[in-house]
Formats: structure tokens, sequence, C-alpha cells
């Protein structure tokens, strides 16, 4: 809620990673107000959690989040006591192998849930979909069970999604309770599919098609450890693909967008001037150097030997060595926004969570 009373809408889009979610939350944040929010510490290797500081800041926008996020106790506190509105998004576990081989190759190794080095990506389809369902799908069950018997949460597979974009998003949103009309959802929708913004490796399902005999019978006995879910709908659907592929019956889908290929090094070779070595050690040096060279100039912006001839020098001087001074204290992972002093209602929840884990 906001000073003014208007409700705001908060949508926490917790996914399986390639199952769509960037497409969906590039639509939403394409519909009136609804901005991205990263609503987590930090990325790469560690276990997305939701930070409940940056939450703070946030409560009073609409705005979609999306984050490989499993559910327990303190995610369904942090949802309730700020009105997220968790919405679970899956794939088939199969095409999930599959497309996260590609990604992999063409975007980069840094997973929670699975530790990979740039050199798994040369390896052949067969040896990396039997690492990738050995390693990371484990996970995606943990996910997925999770969340099943959360409650307030709305499932959205991605074959759902990708069929049909535009009832899956007012689905989406008439849940959050979003007052958003159909052309708003309409347009957005449209607005996406033209900028091809939602980096989606094929958008096709069955994908896992494909996928050797060892690696699919090594996913279905991990279904077997949940001989409970054996009528869950998301399981019997896995299942049902898995016979498929083991029976021949069903028809591979790949693309050559799955072959082995050079890493993409684009990101691992940052721009010299956003490496961390260089802003906390080069630029304060060059500042420093900078500073030193105009104070000694003595035909500057007011020429020493006048009467006001060293006011600039100083000036300028102090700006440059505060400037080196903040430099020095840059961190790797740090954000542009400031976090708010945590009030005693957050370090008791901080001290809960504690508990929880």
């Amino acid at each position: 809620m906001t000073d003014n009373g208007k409700r705001r809408t908060h949508i926490l889009l917790a996914c399986m990673p390639k199952s769509g979610s960037t497409f969906l939350s590039d639509i939403i944040s394409e519909i009136g107000d609804f901005k991205r929010a990263v609503p987590l510490p930090a990325a790469g290797r560690r276990e997305q959690e939701l930070d409940e500081f940056y939450l703070q800041q946030v409560d009073d926008q609409d705005y979609v989040a999306q984050l490989h996020i499993r559910n327990h106790r303190w995610t369904e506190e942090m949802c309730q006591d700020y009105g997220i509105t968790p919405i679970v998004l899956v794939r088939s576990l199969f095409d999930c192998v599959v497309s996260l081989r590609d990604h992999v190759r063409r975007e980069g190794n840094l997973w929670p849930m699975i530790w990979l080095r740039p050199e798994h990506a040369q390896l052949d389809d067969a040896t990396l979909d039997r690492m990738i369902a050995r390693l990371a799908i484990p996970w995606y069950l943990n996910f997925y069970v999770s969340w099943r018997n959360a409650k307030n949460r709305l499932l959205i597979t991605y074959e759902e999604l990708i069929e049909n974009p535009f009832e899956i998003t007012k689905e989406v949103l008439g849940f959050a309770r979003a007052s958003v009309s159909d052309d708003q959802v309409r347009q957005a929708v449209q607005a996406v599919r033209g900028k091809a913004a939602s980096r989606l490796n094929v958008g096709v399902s069955g994908r896992g098609n494909c996928l050797d005999h060892e690696t699919v019978k090594g996913i279905l006995e991990l279904l077997d450890f949940y001989p409970e879910s054996a009528d869950d709908p998301y399981f019997q659907m896995v299942r049902e693909q898995g016979r498929s592929i083991l029976s021949g019956e069903a028809r591979p889908r790949e693309s050559a967008a799955s072959r082995p290929s050079k890493v993409r090094t684009a990101k691992k070779h940052k721009r010299w001037w956003k490496d961390y070595h260089f802003v906390r050690f080069g630029a304060p040096m060059l500042l420093g150097v900078a500073a030193v060279s105009y104070g000694l100039m003595p035909n500057d912006l007011i020429p020493d030997p006048g009467f006001y001839g060293y006011v600039d020098d100083a000036v300028i001087i102090a700006m440059l060595a505060f400037l080196a001074g903040r430099l020095t204290k840059y961190k790797r992972g740090n954000g542009s926004a400031m976090r708010r002093r945590p009030d005693r209602a957050s370090v008791q929840r901080m001290l809960r969570r504690l508990e929880y884990q």
C-alpha cells in the first residue's frame, strides 16, 4: 500500500531456469507502472533468496521479479509481509536439460544449482546432457516439490506460456489482482515479440525428445523417489514424455543452436573501466596524478601568480582526492541503491531466518 491508499502489485516469478520467465517478466514490465525488480543480495553461484532490505525499498512500486527460488518458511513470510504474489513457472525436465545445455554454451556457466566450468561447454551433447541431468535436475525437483503445496500461488507451465502468452499473462495479472486492460496486455505481448527481448532459445516444447535413453532413464528414476507424487499432473506429464522418448514415439526437436560451439566470453572479459582492480586501484592513482599535475601547472583556470591563483588548485585537488578516496572503497557486487538501515523487526526476521536454515 502507498501513502494514498493505492494497492501496489508485487509479482514474484519463482521459476525453473529456462522456463520462459524472462519472456513473461518482459511482457509484464511493459504494462502500466510495472518495474523490473531484483530482490536478491547476490546472483551467480549463490542460492537465490529474497532480500528484505530491497523489498522495503520497492514496496511502494508495482514490480515483477524473477528468481530461481525454492519455497520455504522465509519465502512465505516475505510474500505475506510484503504482499507478494508467487507465480511458479515449470517446464518439462527433459526440455530443461537441452535448453540449459544451449545456455551453457552460448551465455555462461554460472548457476546456483550446478557447478560448471567453461571447459564443460566443450563436452559432446550426450555427456553434457548426462552431467546436467545428474547434477542440476535434482535441484529442479526440489524446486517443484517445495512449491507444489504452497498456498496462494499460481502454477504456469512453459508450454502454456509459449502457446498462448496473452491468456497466460492475463491469468497471472488477474491472480495478482492487478488492474490491467486486455489492450494493455495485448500491446505488451506484441512489443516483446517485436523486440525479441526475451532470450528464448527456440521457444518450442519437446526439445528433450532428442536425449539419449540413459539420460531419460536417469531422470525418470529421480521421480521414483517421490512415490506420493504419482498422481501429480506435472509428474505425470514428465513421465509420459519420458515413456514416449524411450518407446521412440516422441519426435525429436533439435536445433543448430545446441551443437558444440566456442564458449562466449564477452561476459568474462569485462570492459576495462568496469574492472574491479582498475576501479579500486588504477583509477585513484590516475586521479592522484591528475591532482598533482593540476597543482603544478602555473597557468590553469586561475593563473597561480594572481591574487586568488591557488583557490582553484585547492578546490580541484580536494574534489579529485575525495573521488579517489571513494573509489578505493569500491567492492565487487555493490548496488547503486543505498540500503536502508534495518529496523528492529527486520533484525528479528533475520534471526528467524537463521533458525530456518
